[in-house]
């Protein structure tokens, strides 16, 4: 190694190393976000765990070696900036959670987020020095916890909802892949078209998780799911009925 290049004394854990660990997280968090938003349809629960489990890594990491890492992200940022791997997924969660998902009301589901948010921006803060004279690092934090917050409790309110709700029989009248701005848009819905009275507020148009889209048929009876939502935010979903 250059006597210039400075060194990162933390045990077990050199400057180089650091470098190559950041390094292929970056290539990780580009490749599990690219997928998570373009290849929705294939392994869908083990990308948006990772999704939801890589950025922890990273802030392990940077606890791990005491504050040494950073999260620069202006264009020729540091090598040991942790920005793209908490960015990256955090947004695809986040999008996924938006798009896949379908709640009553985002009222308190927001609400909680942006409070989840504020908590872990206070503690960066808090155990952070450095962060608080840098604008760029504040921004690439705040954006992160916003994001991973919404994501993450969005799909735990769904998944971890320990009520079995309640489910209304309807039948799939229709079903699209809904892209938003038509062909040059950025976002893309799998939705199910239902009769009204089976769904909250009358919203025929159900999205449903991509991966469980192709097994909806026009035609076919299924079940319109409602719960109560591990974090009181009311949601509802199409599943196959169980018998």
């Amino acid at each position: 190694m250059d006597a210039r290049t400075p060194t990162t004394r933390i045990p077990g854990y050199s400057r180089a190393r650091l470098e190559r660990i950041i390094a292929v997280g970056n290539i990780v968090a580009m490749a599990i976000g690219l997928w998570t938003i373009l290849l929705p349809t294939h392994f869908y629960a083990l990308v948006v765990s990772l999704c939801f489990l890589l950025p922890i890594c990273a802030l392990a990491l940077d606890l791990r070696t005491r504050g040494v890492l950073g999260f620069e992200s202006r264009r020729g940022r540091s090598p040991l900036s942790l920005a793209l791997i908490v960015l990256l997924p955090a947004l695809a969660l986040a999008g996924r959670a938006g798009i896949d998902l379908n709640f009553e009301a985002y009222t308190l589901l927001i609400a909680t987020a942006v409070l989840a948010a504020a908590a872990i921006f206070a503690l960066f803060w808090y155990f952070d020095p450095q962060l608080r004279g840098d604008r760029n690092q504040i921004t690439t934090i705040a954006m992160f916890a916003l994001a991973y917050c919404y994501g993450a409790l969005a799909f735990a309110d769904v998944v971890f909802d320990p009520s079995s709700g309640r489910e209304t029989q309807t039948v799939v009248l229709e079903k699209r892949i809904h892209v938003s701005g038509n062909v040059k848009g950025s976002s893309v819905w799998y939705q199910l078209k239902v009769d009204p009275e089976a769904s909250p507020a009358g919203a025929n148009w159900i999205n449903v998780q991509p991966d469980l889209w192709g097994s909806f048929h026009r035609g076919d009876s299924v079940c319109v799911q409602r719960g109560p939502g591990l974090l009181a935010v009311r949601w509802f979903a199409v599943a196959l009925c169980a018998d």
